[in-house]
């Protein structure tokens, strides 16, 4: 079978990797499609070095590029890639154009989604998918569907990551002696709204006896933060496992603030998207959603054992007891 997969962020890469490799160890033929988006083609390359790869379009992170460059003109170029590379089915996570291709040459196509707040993309995703699935944060209905899981489980689950505690030697910590802090660029139209560099805000403010291993996005931004913080260069080798033995982790994105939820460390998202994804981490208590300006607090309110935290192991045998194998469902609405 041969398999398609448009990828157009780099969460898609680690929310499809065991869905592909264990597609690929059975035989099937795929094939990648993706966008030109910062660090994503580099990091896919390292994560895919044997599957076809072919770039679709680019993302260069304004609001011109992102409507013409990664939506109209993409279409254009997935159009070419699909006609002439004849795919069994496509998988994405809400490629609405891709989606617009398929229905155009009659080929299968099953996608995903976490933002039901997107309402314009989840109605073109109900127009242009054969089928659609969201975590459960949406109702089913016709062709929409849901799993049992946020999307993020389908590599963080402990089926398929394990560890590694030699990762932390590169940087010269130890297991919950350091906080892992994750400042995002807002060259996206979801973060439209969001003040740029919001942790540099309050970096001084945050306690200074535990080292920091920063994920910063835009590292032009460098000199805003304190220069004791360890600058993490991407991609990042085994970047799960510095999050899961870190103290706690401070995110002004969604998507590694929930990461580090379901690795089952203290987890605070600052920033402005409201979501339904991190309304069911908050409801189990596994994430923190915070004004930046009280970050500092909770902060410390952590570190001091004020607040009380449930264990890792708890929080990560719960979660396998509770939910589906995201992986498994998703090759199963493959094949």
């Amino acid at each position: 079978m041969k398999v398609l997969f448009d990828i157009s962020h780099p969460a898609h890469i680690n929310f499809f990797k065991n869905t592909i490799a264990l597609l690929r160890n059975n035989g099937h033929d795929v094939i990648i499609t993706y966008l030109q988006r910062g660090k994503l083609e580099k990091v896919l390359f390292k994560e895919f070095p044997e599957p076809r790869k072919i770039r679709a379009g680019v993302h260069r992170g304004t609001k011109f590029s992102i409507i013409f460059e990664a939506n109209i003109l993409k279409f254009f170029k997935l159009f070419a890639i699909i006609f002439r590379v004849k795919p069994d089915i496509v998988v994405s996570v809400g490629s609405f154009t891709g989606g617009m291709v398929c229905k155009i040459l009659g080929i299968p196509n099953v996608q995903f989604d976490d933002d039901p707040e997107r309402t314009i993309n989840v109605f073109l995703e109900k127009l242009t998918s054969d089928k659609l699935f969201f975590p459960p944060i949406i109702q089913a209905h016709g062709k929409v569907k849901t799993f049992n899981a946020l999307k993020e489980w389908a590599y963080l689950s402990p089926k398929y990551f394990k560890p590694n505690v030699e990762a932390l030697e590169r940087y010269k910590v130890v297991p919950q002696g350091y906080i892992f802090i994750r400042e995002i660029s807002i060259g996206s139209l979801n973060y439209a709204d969001q003040s740029n560099n919001m942790i540099a805000s309050i970096a001084k403010q945050l306690p200074r006896e535990l080292p920091v291993l920063l994920s910063l996005e835009d590292k032009s931004k460098r000199e805003l933060y304190p220069e004791e913080w360890t600058i993490l260069q991407e991609p990042i080798d085994d970047i799960h496992s510095l999050m899961y033995f870190s103290r706690l982790l401070l995110s002004s994105g969604d998507s590694m603030a929930r990461e580090g939820g379901m690795l089952g460390i203290p987890s605070i998202y600052c920033g402005t998207r409201e979501m339904k994804a991190n309304s069911v981490l908050v409801d189990k208590e596994i994430l923190f959603i915070e004004k930046v300006e009280n970050v500092p607090s909770l902060v410390q309110g952590i570190l001091s054992n004020k607040i009380h935290i449930n264990a890792q192991d708890y929080i990560r045998d719960r979660l396998i007891e509770e939910w589906d194998d995201v992986t498994e469902f998703i090759i199963s609405n493959i094949m």
